[in-house]
């Protein structure tokens, strides 16, 4: 039995294509399920309901979508390094669109009509999540990628994963599955449903109506990280966030350690500076209200001593001005005194003459009655030897 190496293998292979006529030439339709261009080069993917075939463009110029249908034309080749078969097409002509394209959009103008692809049902994400739940393969790649950006901006994150087919017959099926675990386990903040890029074969168990209803109901906000940034399923829609790869998902629900001190370290110091400042602030309030009020005290207390003064000095003037009201009532009391006073009188010439206790009157005396007369400085008795009318005004 004769062995063969892989690169003789691969040269025979190659021999055998590179020599059939059939092969050369050729027109193949089909829709497309991937394509995308890097340099000038497209590289896509036909397929039809049974099978698919790589295919790629040099000096490619025309962008198409997945989905569309179209006609290339060119020849197949193999190329032993990688062991791969390739249509190299030379030229692309659009033919229509899509079956499974076409299933696709239906779905998506369904459902948005039916609002479940409306804000206002999409739940927020929490501004710190401790826990994930990632619904995708345990084997692949994308699972990796979320750890290690977790791992790296926050050790502390815990991640439950719930290992699913995320590409063939039960991949709906396990996913949904998922979902529902992760929706009734209470200790799981977020969930991430996710895999990497692929044709929209690929992704069609993201496509499906009742994976979308599920996803709709669920009570945890759900993030689809599903394929590359330009791949576009009925999940993105659906869900409560849509990250344009795993690893974009990973850092929406990561937030950084070191971010996260350095913010706290920024709210104390900022909250150190309000404090002092309110306080600054409030002093200088306070300082103010103080000097305020012994200004205003200040200037009650002068405005009182004023009119305390004022009516110390009225009332010393009036006071003053009794006084000499009084003092000149009372001379002018003692004056008329002095001048009533008997004493003074009887030295002016005038006597006191009395009938025993009473002074003499017309109807207290007689011819012949003795009298007392007090003159100044003498007292003596006299007899009246005469009496007649007199009066005083008239002098007679």
């Amino acid at each position: 039995m004769k062995i063969f190496t892989v690169s003789q293998i691969n040269r025979v292979i190659k021999d055998l294509i590179d020599n059939e006529i059939v092969l050369e030439e050729i027109t193949v339709s089909g829709e497309l399920s991937s394509f995308s261009i890097t340099r000038n080069i497209a590289y896509f993917t036909l397929k039809d309901s049974e099978s698919m075939l790589n295919c790629v463009q040099f000096g490619a110029k025309s962008l198409f979508n997945i989905g569309d249908l179209v006609e290339c034309h060119g020849n197949i080749k193999y190329y032993p390094k990688g062991g791969k078969l390739t249509f190299n097409v030379q030229s692309i002509q659009p033919c229509g669109q899509g079956e499974l394209y076409k299933q696709y959009l239906l779905l998506k103008d369904k459902l948005e009509k039916e609002g479940l692809f409306d804000a206002e049902h999409k739940i927020p994400l929490p501004r710190f999540i401790n826990s994930i739940g990632v619904v995708t393969s345990k084997t692949g790649a994308v699972l990796q990628d979320i750890k290690n950006i977790t791992s790296r901006r926050n050790p502390n994150l815990e991640i439950y994963v719930y290992d699913a087919q995320v590409q063939g017959n039960y991949a709906v099926e396990q996913v949904i599955e998922g979902i529902t675990y992760f929706d009734n386990f209470s200790d799981v903040d977020a969930i991430i449903v996710a895999r990497g890029g692929g044709s929209i074969e690929d992704l069609s168990p993201f496509n499906d109506e009742k994976l979308a209803r599920i996803a709709y109901i669920c009570n945890k906000p759900i993030i689809s990280a599903v394929g590359h940034e330009t791949d576009f399923t009925i999940l993105d829609f659906v869900a409560d966030m849509r990250a344009p790869t795993p690893s974009a998902a990973a850092e929406l629900v990561t937030y950084d350690l070191e971010e996260l001190k350095e913010y706290i370290q920024s709210l104390h110091y900022t909250i150190l500076s309000d404090v002092q400042k309110c306080y600054d602030d409030s002093l200088s309030r306070v300082n103010m209200a103080i000097m305020d009020i012994e200004h205003q005290t200040n200037a009650l207390v002068g405005d009182n001593i004023l009119y305390v003064n004022d009516i110390f000095n009225r009332l010393n003037t009036n006071i003053d001005q009794s006084l000499q009201n009084t003092r000149y009532r009372v001379d002018s009391a003692l004056n008329t005194l002095d001048k009533l006073n008997p004493v003074k009188l009887l030295k002016t010439g005038y006597s006191y003459v009395t009938n025993g206790n009473e002074p003499i009157s017309s109807k207290n005396t007689a011819v012949g009655d003795v009298v007392e007369i007090i003159a100044d400085k003498v007292k003596f008795d006299a007899q009246i030897t005469k009496k007649e009318k007199f009066d005083v005004r008239k002098g007679y």
